[in-house]
């Protein structure tokens, strides 16, 4: 694993800006059908797609997914997917202005897999923001990032 995931910025919540976190959780509309984190530079999907899909199917969608003109879409990686939860807000943990339409109830894949139980793979729940690794032929929601 890269670890220069460790001096990535974290987006920060306006509770946790209040309580002195260095970096306000802020995103700017495309108007495309995306939206670029500003403290991260990650560009997101912004409606995640109908249905639902195991992890490997999540991750196809996103390497066919063509959206704004851009071919170079991905399965985010877990601490990528959590940086765009809201942890002031409350079911759905998420922006819902940026990200309408998020499930409320849905677990949203990564790429990442959980250490130890190779059949299993991370993501979030939005919602209540919580991290957590599923089996990865569970089907479940996606959102896209490049």
């Amino acid at each position: 694993m890269d670890p220069s995931w460790a001096e990535w910025p974290m987006p920060n919540a306006g509770v946790e800006v209040e309580a002195g976190a260095p970096n306000p959780q802020a995103y700017q509309d495309n108007a495309d059908g995306t939206a670029t984190d500003v403290v991260t530079g990650l560009m997101w999907q912004q409606l995640a797609p109908m249905g639902e899909f195991t992890q490997a199917q999540a991750a196809a969608y996103c390497a066919g997914l063509g959206l704004a003109g851009y071919h170079d879409w991905r399965l985010p990686q877990s601490i990528e997917l959590v940086s765009i939860v809201d942890t002031g807000t409350y079911n759905p943990s998420i922006d819902s202005t940026v990200f309408p339409g998020t499930s409320a109830e849905g677990f949203y894949w990564s790429s990442t897999p959980y250490v130890g139980l190779p059949d299993n793979m991370w993501g979030v729940y939005f919602n209540n923001g919580y991290a957590a690794y599923n089996p990865s032929w569970w089907a479940k929601s996606v959102r896209c990032v490049r």
